[in-house]
This record gives C-alpha cells, sequence and structure tokens, in this order.
C-alpha cells in the first residue's frame, strides 16, 4: 500500500528543507567572509612551480594538528572553492588527482597529473565551527612548456646593505609583486611584497621600494653568507601566477690585512741593506780573484 502525506506535512517538510537551505548558505557566506578577513592580514608564504603533467607536493606547517583542516583555491577576491579536508571531504573534479595526509601534526597536499588550469592560490587552515582560519598561502605555477626566465646577478658585500631589483611592464601594474628566496629546486619561500607585507624572518632588515610603472626593489641590511643563493621575482592576481626574473645574488668578504709593527719594519730594512752590501763585496772579490796576473818583464 503507497501512503501519501497530506498537504501539511509536505508543507512542513518543505519549510524544514527551505530552513536547512539558509542555514547552509549563512555558513558558506560566514564561511568565505571570514577567507578574505583573515587573507588580508597575511601575505603568501610559498612559491611551487611545475610543469604540466608532473606531482607536487606542498606543506601546510602552519596549519597544526586540529579535527579538520581545509584545503581550498582561491577563485576570486571573495570566493574560495574548497577542494578537500581531512576529514574526508573531497570535490570530485579533483577526485583520485589530490590528497591530503596528516603526518604527526604536519599537513601536507599531493596534486598529481598537474593542469595548466590549476595555476593559482590556495589557502590552507583548520575549519571551525562556522568559519576557516587561513594559516598558509601558496602560489602554485604550471608551466605548459620550458622555464627560462630572465636571470641576472647581484653582488653584496658581507655586513653592508645589498638591494635586490624586480623590473616589470606597465601593463602588469596592478598585480601584486613579490620576491622570495629558493628554499629547493622547486619552492621560494616570499620574503616582501609590494603590498608592505615582510616575512617574519626578515623584519626588521628589509624594506620596499616599489614604482607602480616598472619597478620593485627589496634591500636587505647586514647581508650574511646565508642571503646568498637564488631569488625570484614575480607578480600575482587570484588566478594568475608569474615567475618573471631570477636573481642569483653572490655574497663578497672583504679581508682587511693586519698594519705592519713599525719594528718589523725597520728590522726588515735594516736586513735587506745588508744583503746588499755582503753581495757588493762578494762581486768585488770575485772579480779581483779573476784578473789576469802580468809578468815582471813587461809587455
Amino acid at each position: 500500500m503507497i501512503q501519501y502525506k497530506s498537504f501539511d506535512q509536505h508543507r512542513d517538510r518543505l519549510l524544514e528543507i527551505v530552513d536547512t537551505f539558509a542555514g547552509t548558505m549563512k555558513f558558506i557566506a560566514l564561511l568565505f567572509l571570514t577567507l578574505i578577513s583573515t587573507l588580508r592580514t597575511q601575505t603568501a608564504s610559498t612559491v611551487v612551480k611545475a610543469a604540466v603533467g608532473e606531482t607536487v607536493t606542498v606543506e601546510c606547517p602552519q596549519a597544526g594538528i586540529q579535527n579538520s583542516v581545509i584545503w581550498c583555491k582561491a577563485n576570486s577576491k571573495t570566493w574560495c572553492n574548497i577542494i578537500m579536508s581531512t576529514n574526508k571531504y573531497m570535490d570530485r573534479n579533483y577526485d583520485r588527482r589530490t590528497s591530503i595526509t596528516n603526518a604527526n601534526g604536519l599537513i601536507s597536499v599531493t596534486i598529481t597529473q598537474l593542469q595548466e588550469t590549476d595555476t593559482g592560490t590556495y589557502f590552507c587552515g583548520p575549519k571551525h565551527e562556522t568559519s576557516i582560519s587561513i594559516s598558509d598561502v601558496i602560489l602554485l605555477k604550471v608551466f605548459t612548456d620550458s622555464w627560462e626566465p630572465i636571470l641576472s646577478e647581484v653582488n653584496g658585500i658581507m655586513g653592508n646593505a645589498t638591494t635586490v631589483p624586480c623590473l616589470y611592464s606597465k601593463q602588469y601594474k596592478y598585480y601584486k609583486k613579490f620576491l622570495c628566496k629558493v628554499t629547493s629546486e622547486d619552492k621560494c619561500t616570499i620574503i616582501a611584497s609590494s603590498n608592505g607585507v615582510i616575512g617574519s624572518l626578515y623584519n626588521g632588515r628589509v624594506s620596499i621600494t616599489t614604482n607602480n610603472d616598472h619597478n620593485f626593489a627589496v634591500t636587505m641590511s647586514s647581508v650574511s653568507k646565508g642571503d646568498k643563493g637564488e631569488y625570484w621575482c614575480g607578480r600575482e592576481k587570484i588566478l594568475d601566477i608569474e615567475i618573471t626574473q631570477v636573481k642569483v645574488l653572490t655574497i663578497a668578504e672583504v679581508t682587511i690585512g693586519r698594519p705592519t709593527d713599525p719594528s718589523n719594519i725597520t728590522s726588515n730594512t735594516a736586513q735587506k741593506i745588508w744583503y746588499i752590501i755582503l753581495a757588493a763585496v762578494l762581486v768585488l772579490f770575485i772579480r779581483r780573484k779573476k784578473r789576469p796576473k802580468t809578468t815582471g818583464n813587461g809587455v
């Protein structure tokens, strides 16, 4: 026997669905508003590059041990598409191509079979009741061909200030620019951005000069051996990441010799004079011995 529900029962059920939907939409609105609010106080921490078809693994070191950590991709300044979480949620579009692991509190995300459309800005962070706290920001650049950026050398002197310049075309005036230090073959930690944000390890010794038309420069004071290495100049919008130049910073040491003791100078000079006198006497003695003898009868 088929049972039918009354109109009132259907109406009540419909209202329940509407209330549930409204609550879900309210949660989503709070979720994404919180994402953007948190994002404004942070800077992208890591830049990652890879080629189409490759596999890349990135870490979220700031996420910590949480019941649920979210990995999402930003679609605009006000929207972030949740891809997956540590509590088993997975977007069907990324199923079998993306995975997230929690190894003793260290969250890492692996993306296989990379596509050009994977280029973009990603957020990682713990999920709360009605919000997500952004702990890590990843800028992923997927190349479709060989990577051949402009390469130039920057020379620094130990203990002095050194400036790393990055040049841009006017067409990228409204992009955010960044300078990052390479930590491995395909990863780079951002130390400064054109919005004035400085990496925590460089606070107090890095300053930024920007010219929105063509120039962005980072000056590091009191450079040391630890500062030498490869740096990337880049620009970014939410869905567009570019690595434009590679800077190789070398650090030279300036060695200042010790002043010579005046007594040593006098002693060395006196020794040289005696050597000269002895040599002259020896030459005269040799010449005298070689002088031919003359007979008493004369010639």
